[in-house]
């Protein structure tokens, strides 16, 4: 019972009070145009015991309804902060489809500018033991890639497939020491072979120590190792050594793909030509 009237004494109190205000009033009724000292006595002790009790009941509801409006704001915030996050994830997603929107659309141009038939594929690994500079794509026999065909960028050559299963193939970076690309510079067209070097680049080799090689040339396929397009970009020549009395001067080219930014290729499937070179008249 003593539970009961502590937990509730704010109530209890405030309807003792009221029961008393009503009987003075009904007493003050009955006895209207009479002195009741006794009544003003009680309305005036009453009095700020009743203000005090509409302030607790006045300050416990606002205190209610701040509470209600805080774990509401506190709903809505979590709700916002899922909207924010989910808003964020499609942006990405959309950032990434722009992306990759443009990067095949690029390939497709580049696609224009060739004569044959060729595969669109996806890079999906790349080689992690730094024993080989090679790549993984997403297509292999039984989309007719085979062993030894050229695999292309909008920037210029990549490699060539070296090994393909049924439904994947590994390509060989032209800057692997074990590639060979047969080349022209393109200025004064001297000949040399291109292979990997140790520091990621490529190295022109048995160009003729009288050739004219200068830092800045374009270097490009001369089409005639039977593997790559004629005239598509290889790199550029950072670095010329005429040094020795050989009968070939070297040059270092820096290649033109950059080979850990690629997602997607080009494979050649049979004789792939320049648009250019396939239209020109036979003489």
């Amino acid at each position: 019972m003593l539970d009961f009237l502590r937990r509730n004494r704010a109530v209890l109190s405030s309807g003792l009070f009221l029961a008393l205000a009503g009987v003075l009033a009904l007493r003050m009724g009955a006895e209207r145009g009479r002195s009741d000292p006794l009544g003003r006595f009680f309305l005036e002790v009453m009095a700020p015991l009743q203000r005090a009790s509409t302030a607790v009941t006045r300050t416990v509801s606002g205190t209610w309804h701040g509470l209600g409006d805080l774990m509401h704001s506190r709903e809505e915030n979590e709700t916002l902060r899922d909207r924010v996050r989910d808003l964020e994830q499609q942006v990405a997603r959309l950032n990434e489809a722009e992306l990759e929107n443009a990067r095949l659309r690029h390939l497709l141009d580049f696609r224009e500018t060739l004569q044959g038939d060729l595969l669109t594929a996806r890079v999906i690994g790349r080689d992690a033991t730094g024993l080989a500079r090679t790549l993984v794509i997403d297509h292999g026999e039984a989309d007719g890639v085979t062993k030894g065909a050229a695999v292309l960028a909008p920037e210029g050559i990549v490699g060539q497939i070296f090994l393909a299963s049924r439904h994947a193939a590994r390509v060989l970076l032209i800057n692997d020491h074990n590639s060979g690309v047969d080349a022209l510079v393109q200025r004064t067209r001297a000949r040399g072979i291109v292979e990997g070097i140790v520091d990621d680049g490529c190295g022109l080799k048995f160009v003729k120590r009288t050739e004219d090689v200068q830092v800045g040339d374009a270097v490009i396929t001369s089409g005639l190792d039977g593997i790559f397009p004629k005239s598509l970009p290889v790199g550029q020549v950072v670095a010329v050594d005429k040094r020795g009395q050989g009968l070939f001067q070297y040059a270092e080219v820096a290649p033109r793909v950059d080979f850990s930014q690629l997602e997607e290729v080009l494979v050649t499937r049979g004789l792939v030509e320049p648009v250019e070179a396939a239209d020109a008249p036979s003489g």
